[in-house]
């Protein structure tokens, strides 16, 4: 008998006795590499950077209907629609109180995704900055809304 003809059986002979769970394993998962996006135009930085200032704004002076207008129609089904818009808008008055001094507005990323991030004092959070951030698609929908704390905001990409 040949080598190969004898490591056939030797294998055959093992997958035979070994138990099923261990013949039918899956593969192992491999972690997919993701390229890192491609920098924005000077134009498009120029454009995300004005549509979070006015989607900011739209939403620390309660203009619910412009900005639901701007939300990604599977973000708006996560808010509650227009009345929890609304309600999310009331929620951050009520305990962050009025801005009274922007103190950061930049564009970043985070997982990848493009986001605005506006960072301000306001008259109720004393030590601590109150941070909106707005997640972008690539025609400037917003699929993504994250408000709270500065000093508890996720982290974002490395530069």
């Amino acid at each position: 008998m040949t080598r190969i003809g004898s490591l056939t059986i030797v294998a055959t002979a093992l997958l035979a006795t070994a138990p099923l769970a261990a013949q039918t394993a899956p593969a192992p998962t491999l972690t997919p590499v993701v390229a890192a996006p491609a920098p924005l135009s000077p134009a498009d930085e120029a454009r995300f950077l004005a549509l979070g200032k006015t989607y900011t704004r739209w939403f620390l002076t309660g203009k619910a209907d412009s900005l639901m207008a701007a939300i990604a129609p599977e973000m708006a089904e996560k808010v509650g629609g227009i009345d929890g818009l609304r309600e999310g808008m009331n929620q951050v008055a009520e305990k962050a109180g009025v801005e009274t001094k922007v103190t950061e507005e930049k564009l970043t990323r985070r997982k990848g995704q493009l986001q605005f991030w506006h960072a301000g004092a306001f008259t109720e959070l004393e030590g601590d900055e109150l941070v909106i951030r707005w997640i972008f698609e690539d025609d400037g929908k917003i699929s993504g809304i994250g408000i709270g704390p500065k000093s508890q905001a996720p982290p974002v990409d490395a530069p």
